[in-house]
C-alpha cells in the first residue's frame, strides 16, 4: 500500500468514526399508522445492520458518491417483521419539514440504505435542483442502489431521496391525508391534477394542512389561485427562477412529458380545492 493510499484509508476511517460519533445521540422513529412502534438509537440501528460503504450515482449532484449506510430493509424487518411489506406507502418525516410518501412496493423491488456519512467530506451535498443550495444530510439520508440500475440512475425526480430523515410511518394514503382529495364533483382534469400534486408537490407543500412543511400552505385560509393569476402561477411552477431570483424551489421535472398539461391539471386541482377549504388540524409534536 502506498503512503498516499494509507493516508486516504486513515482519513476515510476517521471520517466514518466522526460521523458515527455525531450520530450517537440520534434516534430513528418507526411508526405504524401514526402510532410509535419503536424509537431506535443509532447504536441499536448499527447492531441490526452494520454500516457499510455504498457507491451510488448522486442525483442531486450528478456524480458518483460513496456513502456509509445501513440496509434499510433489514431495519424494517427488525422493527415491523413482515408487516411492513403489506404497507401501501412509507411516509418519511424530515427535520426541515420535507415529507415524501414512497410506495411500499419500491422497497421490495430495489435496495435502499439509511446513510450516516459521506466518504471524503462532510455529510452534505450541493443540491443543483434547488439552485445550488448546500444542505446538510443528517441525521439520516435515504439512498437507493442505482450504480448498476439504469432505471434508477436516470430518474430525474429526487423526491424518493429524502435527507434529514427522522421518522418513517407505514400508512394508507387516503386515511393519512383525508383533506387532500378533491370534491367528488371535481372535473376529470382536477382529479388528474390531484395525482400530479401527490407525485410532485406535496412533499414540500400542504393543502388544508396536509403535506410537507418546507414550502407554503396552498389552500387554507386563502387558495393560491385567489392571489396568483393562472399565467403567473404556471410560469412559477414551470420555471421558478424566471419569477424569483435565487429561489430554491425546483422546477417541475424538465424531462416529464407534456409538462405544460401537467401544470394545467395541477392548477385545475387548486381551483377545485377552493370549495374544500378545511382548517388544518392542530399540529402535534413529533413523538419520540
Amino acid at each position: 500500500m502506498t503512503r498516499f493510499a494509507a493516508r486516504l484509508l486513515i482519513a476515510s476511517c476517521l471520517s466514518l468514526l466522526a460521523s458515527q460519533l455525531a450520530c450517537a445521540g440520534d434516534a430513528f422513529v418507526f411508526k405504524d399508522h401514526g402510532k410509535v412502534v419503536r424509537t431506535v438509537s443509532f447504536e441499536e440501528l448499527a447492531k441490526i445492520s452494520k454500516p457499510q460503504a455504498h457507491n451510488i450515482f448522486e442525483p442531486h449532484e450528478s456524480i458518483q458518491v460513496t456513502y456509509q449506510g445501513l440496509d434499510f430493509n433489514a431495519l424494517l424487518d427488525a422493527v415491523y417483521g413482515k408487516a411492513w411489506k403489506q404497507a401501501e406507502e412509507l411516509l418519511f418525516t424530515c427535520s426541515d419539514g420535507y415529507q415524501p410518501s414512497i410506495p411500499g412496493s419500491r422497497f421490495a423491488q430495489y435496495k435502499s440504505y439509511l446513510t450516516i456519512s459521506r466518504d471524503g467530506g462532510a455529510f452534505q451535498l450541493t443540491n443543483r435542483l434547488h439552485n445550488g443550495q448546500l444542505v446538510k444530510l443528517g441525521p439520516f439520508y435515504l439512498i437507493w442502489e442505482n450504480a448498476k440500475n439504469e432505471e434508477l440512475r436516470t430518474e430525474s425526480d429526487t423526491g424518493y431521496w429524502p435527507y434529514q430523515v427522522t421518522t418513517v410511518d407505514l400508512i394508507n394514503f387516503a386515511d393519512r391525508f383525508p383533506r387532500l382529495a378533491p370534491p367528488t364533483s371535481a372535473s376529470k382534469q382536477a382529479k388528474a391534477g390531484f395525482v400530479n400534486f401527490r407525485n410532485y408537490c406535496m412533499r414540500c407543500h400542504s393543502i388544508n394542512g396536509e403535506g410537507g412543511r418546507v414550502a407554503p400552505e396552498l389552500n387554507y385560509p386563502v387558495n393560491i389561485t385567489e392571489y396568483y393569476n393562472e399565467p403567473m402561477l404556471k410560469k412559477w411552477i414551470l420555471e421558478p427562477t424566471s419569477v424569483r431570483y435565487r429561489t430554491t424551489m425546483p422546477a417541475l421535472g424538465n424531462d416529464l412529458k407534456d409538462r405544460s398539461r401537467l401544470v394545467d391539471d395541477i392548477i385545475a386541482y387548486f381551483k377545485a380545492m377552493r370549495s374544500s377549504k378545511q382548517k388544518p388540524a392542530p399540529e402535534k409534536p413529533e413523538s419520540k
